[in-house]
């Protein structure tokens, strides 16, 4: 018993005048948010994530499993904050505000804060268990300074969360403007 079948397809076709254009706009950079508080807690985590790392990789033997531990949270927490300071910076954030911005950065830091405790904790244990890892011993220091920097963000989100707060890239600068003196 032969089947016949049949297909159909669709297509639409749209027409768009010749006299239309379409501007894009260049993304403009918001260096105001670095001077806020979010921003400089940002760019704190970026350089302990930084430090910490690179003690990681001098501070001894890669083959114990504590060091990669480290090497994981802090490559991966530099990339993602630097990430979201990218994405403050450029105004992303405002506009994508289908996203809750605040609940994945709380998210994301409490995470972090976690991890880094967990990383620095080994590393103080590995650098009084073992000899010539003095650098493990620093970036133990690196990951608790991470972990408080990372903390605090948490709170601070865990405060705009709770007052209905929507995530920007501008914020109010915690630097004053000092007057100008006339002389």
């Amino acid at each position: 018993m032969p089947y016949t079948t049949t297909q159909t397809v669709e297509t639409t076709e749209y027409y768009v005048p010749q006299d239309t254009t379409v501007q894009f706009e260049m993304p403009e950079v918001d260096s105001n948010y670095v001077k806020t508080l979010g921003g400089i807690l940002k760019v704190i985590c970026i350089i302990l994530d930084l430090a910490c790392f690179i003690c990681v990789l001098v501070g001894g033997p890669g083959y114990y499993r504590g060091a990669g531990w480290a090497t994981f949270v802090s490559t991966v927490g530099l990339s993602v904050t630097a990430l979201l300071l990218f994405l403050y910076l450029f105004k992303v954030v405002d506009a994508i505000p289908q996203i809750n911005w605040i609940i994945c950065e709380m998210v994301y830091t409490f995470m972090w804060t976690i991890f880094f405790f967990i990383a620095g904790s080994v590393l103080a244990v590995a650098a009084v268990q073992y000899q010539q890892t003095a650098g493990w011993a620093v970036a133990s220091f690196f990951a608790f300074g991470a972990m408080c920097a990372y903390a605090f963000d948490c709170y601070l989100k865990f405060l705009q969360w709770k007052h209905d707060e929507v995530a920007t890239g501008r914020g109010a600068s915690i630097f004053k403007d000092r007057p100008q003196n006339s002389a």
